[in-house]
């Protein structure tokens, strides 16, 4: 009987049919069906279930690890409707400054840290701050300590790495760490009093695509993630869905001189929401199957939307179309990555984007590229 791999209760509603569908990476490469999903009714959270497969394939994953290697390791922009690209940890960082008085100086520990995206927008934006990363290997140290700021990249245990911080960042990396209420309750020792804690995750409610990634074991919702950190006993002082398009936001800190805070009710109707993606995501690939027999198509997209889309329809697309200008000229999946304007005129372009997005976007490419015929799902 399979367990909750974060607050331990069982049995786990199995979710059907999700062994069927393609997977891709977290780094946008496609990955083998497979994995068994569940529902936990006791915390809500949807999850992969952990089993020894599952942790050899992550390991697989990890060993040929490519971060955004569509534009050469440079991190992705999150987009306005206008078009308008920002990368996602600046974004994210102004957002958090906006909404929390930060002091001119002081310690962040990055968890999961990358090739130092994060360090490097929170450098440039806070450099007062002595700044440390935390990450299961060195193969990006020599980057990340380069960053202005950056005292040290760490590859040992959490735990080990000395000092207290006033922030700890955990930045697309929660989905990925099993058992991770006891993980989040390890954090609060290490954070300074007035120290806040950062978390985005994907929102799985919201973006079924992200139900595809293999190396992901949790699948939040917002209602899943203010849970897991109450369970914590974490001080939620923000948990939100705007904060950056299609992601979830949670910063809270630590209660030291507070009783702990009554459990939140566990919304499993949103939990279920969630797994009932499984069935749209079905739908979205017959959809394009059925389209692809009639004229040539690209993708809209070169990250996991459209990299599952596609490997999910036999790789029908000829090519993808991006906004992003770094990845333009490059090739994604050995076919080439186009602007709108590079889209050839007599061709169907398939918007690999959750709703509303996707018709938010077409709308707005339809007007100002409207030779090209821009599909929704």
């Amino acid at each position: 009987m399979d367990s909750c791999h974060s607050c331990g209760a069982d049995p786990l509603i199995p979710a059907p049919d999700y062994s069927r569908l393609c997977r891709v990476t977290s780094d946008c490469k496609p990955w083998p069906s497979g994995g068994t999903f569940g529902l936990c009714q006791a915390c809500g959270l949807v999850q992969t279930i952990v089993r020894p497969q599952w942790r050899d394939e992550i390991q697989q994953i990890y060993n040929g690890y490519t971060i955004y290697h569509q534009s050469g390791g440079i991190e992705q922009p999150v987009f306005a409707n206008e078009g308008i690209g920002t990368a996602r940890s600046e974004a994210i960082i102004r957002a958090l400054l906006s909404h929390n008085a930060l002091p001119p100086s002081g310690r962040l520990l990055d968890i999961g840290c990358g090739n130092g995206g994060f360090l490097r927008s929170w450098s440039r934006l806070l450099p007062g701050w002595q700044l440390l990363g935390s990450e299961v290997s060195d193969k990006y140290r020599d980057t990340v300590e380069a960053i202005p700021g950056v005292a040290q990249l760490f590859t040992c245990p959490i735990e080990e790495i000395p000092g207290s911080f006033d922030c700890i960042s955990l930045v697309h990396v929660l989905e990925h760490i099993p058992q991770p209420r006891p993980f989040l309750d390890h954090l609060r020792a290490r954070l300074n009093p007035d120290g806040v804690l950062l978390i985005e995750v994907p929102d799985c409610q919201r973006n079924p695509f992200m139900l595809t990634v293999a190396d992901h074991c949790s699948h939040f919702s917002l209602n899943s993630l203010r849970t897991l950190a109450c369970a914590a006993h974490w001080e939620i002082c923000h948990a939100v869905n705007d904060w950056i398009p299609r992601e979830l936001t949670l910063v809270a800190r630590t209660a030291h001189d507070k009783p702990a805070a009554a459990p939140l009710s566990v919304d499993l109707e949103e939990s279920k929401s969630v797994i009932d993606g499984i069935r749209e995501l079905a739908r979205i690939a017959q959809s394009v199957l059925t389209l692809a027999d009639r004229r040539a198509f690209g993708l809209f997209g070169t990250s996991v939307a459209a990299t599952w889309l596609d490997a999910q329809t036999q790789r029908r697309a000829a090519f993808f179309v991006d906004e992003d200008p770094k990845r333009l000229g490059h090739s994604h999946e050995n076919r080439p990555i186009l602007s709108p304007a590079q889209t050839p005129a007599d061709t169907l372009v398939f918007m690999a984007l959750p709703q509303p997005w996707a018709s938010l976007v077409a709308t707005r490419l339809s007007q100002q590229y409207p030779a090209p015929r821009w599909t929704v799902p």
